[in-house]
């Protein structure tokens, strides 16, 4: 009996292991694992003790991994640890910033999953397909991705080619939800989610491309749970003095573009328009409406840099409530100009100031990228001039407090100068060594901000220096 048994268990696992054989994919592991230090001060430029200079260590471990079981079906698993930044008991402080599950996936001290996702072509075409939480964005040509939609989120996709050149790229996205389904606490309201569909084309020709594209989204009135809704709680579809949670519909379409065909001479630029309206009942006039184009021309003639010239211009508040003139913005988190005043840096530690927050303002800079004087070391150099397209009262005006915007939006009476230099060594080929210096030099109308209620307004410049050390595999 004990032979029939033991005999009996030999079969089933080789029945196993032969299935397992069977059904096995190859495993692809990449990543990028990250250790800043990071000296700044007065970062929010108020001068307030707890702006003062700072030390800050952080650690960031980024891996995915690709589970191919042939050319055309693959899962891929990504994962991040930290940014944890040294000195807990155990060695880093981690722990869940309270954000959940229907905010902004913002909870980045912490182990959490950052992409999940199935990647598999139709049989017998060229139709691939993407459903899971993975990485999502609008098309852009400048500022290190899109300013409307860009980050980790929950979506299936579809990328159709229809000739050699051109190709449709369209898809679903649930990127809130406000009923937590026993996360935490039930929400049996209607109206819990935030719906968007999006469809772009890649169009790749002789000398130039452009990205023509059109996005929906329907947010419900407590998206982000019971009384919670998209005009108040989240920050990129808010407008000044709107008091009430509520729902809306918005839309945007715009394009970008890459010129080639003037070599050395390269043009890249963005053009956004979005509009949402708000579900308020009889005050259908509110909502928020704007555009932002940017150009950007990079001369690649010469063998030791790269000199570009570049505009950036948003629309901004006029000064009213209940109506925002600035774009809405559903989630983003790597456009940017600069690498210290906006993110946009390569160090995990910046002021954040995304799309959400921070449009409403006009720039112009020069960049010399990738300068290579020695052997394995680069550097860019930026200098850039910030400022605002927001009337000067629309803080007092709409009670807006200075607590929360001051050093993030600019009005027309606020300027920046940021000056970075950016360098990078390589160690290895997987191994580099940074560092980011950055220094702002500001001038806000301090009877503006003081008018809104802000006591500790100095005007105080800021400064930045970041090291890093990156094993990239």
């Amino acid at each position: 009996m004990k032979k029939r048994i033991a005999l009996s268990l030999a079969l089933l696992a080789g029945l196993a292991m032969g299935a397992t054989t069977a059904n096995a994919a190859d495993i692809k592991a990449t990543g990028s694992w990250q250790v800043d230090a990071v000296f700044s001060g007065d970062n929010f430029f108020s001068g307030a003790p707890t702006n003062q200079k700072t030390v800050t260590i952080e650690q960031r471990i980024r891996t995915s991994f690709q589970f191919i079981a042939n050319e055309n079906l693959k899962g891929v698993l990504e994962v991040q640890y930290g940014p944890g930044a040294w000195g807990g008991t155990e060695g880093l402080r981690l722990g869940d910033n309270g954000a959940g599950r229907g905010a902004a996936s913002t909870a980045d001290n912490a182990l959490h999953l950052r992409k999940a996702y199935i990647d598999f072509n139709w049989p017998g075409t060229k139709n691939r397909f993407l459903v899971g939480h993975q990485s999502l964005s609008l098309p852009a040509a400048f500022g290190s991705g899109s300013a409307i939609l860009d980050h980790h989120m929950s979506a299936a996709a579809a990328i159709i080619p229809i000739t050699d050149s051109i190709s449709l790229v369209g898809g679903y996205t649930r990127p809130y939800d406000g009923n937590n389904d026993g996360t935490t606490t039930t929400n049996n309201d209607h109206g819990t989610s935030a719906d968007a569909v999006f469809l772009y084309s890649n169009m790749k020709f002789s000398g130039f491309s452009v990205n023509p594209f059109l996005a929906y989204l329907n947010a419900g009135a407590n998206v982000l749970g019971a009384n919670s809704g998209a005009t108040t709680g989240l920050a990129g579809m808010d407008a000044p003095g709107v008091g009430s949670d509520n729902g809306l519909r918005s839309y945007w379409a715009g394009t970008s573009f890459n010129v080639t065909v003037l070599d050395p001479f390269k043009i890249r630029g963005d053009i956004n328009y979005g509009k949402a309206t708000y579900n308020v009942g009889s005050n259908n006039d509110s909502g928020r409406s704007g555009w932002l184009a940017d150009l950007a021309v990079e001369y690649t003639g010469l063998s030791m840099m790269t000199p570009e010239v570049f505009f950036v211009y948003s629309s901004g508040e006029d000064g009213t409530t209940g109506k925002s003139e600035r774009m809405p913005v559903l989630r983003t988190q790597n456009w940017g100009v600069g690498s210290f005043w906006m993110q946009g840096g390569s160090s995990t530690i910046n002021r954040n100031n995304s799309a959400e927050s921070s449009l409403g303002f006009w720039a112009a800079g020069l960049s010399l990228k990738d300068i290579k004087l020695i052997d394995k070391l680069s550097h860019t150099f930026n200098v850039i001039y910030f400022k605002g397209t927001n009337d000067k009262d629309i803080i007092s005006a709409t009670g807006l407090t200075a607590a929360a915007n001051y050093g993030r939006m600019l009005t027309e009476k606020d300027s920046l100068v940021e000056i970075d230099l950016n360098s990078k060594y390589m160690i290895y080929d997987e191994l580099s060594l940074g560092l980011e210096l950055g220094y702002i030099f500001t001038d806000f109308d301090k009877n503006v901000w003081a008018a809104a209620g802000s006591s500790d307004i100095i005007d105080q410049n800021a400064y930045k220096a970041a090291f890093m050390l990156n094993y990239s595999f």
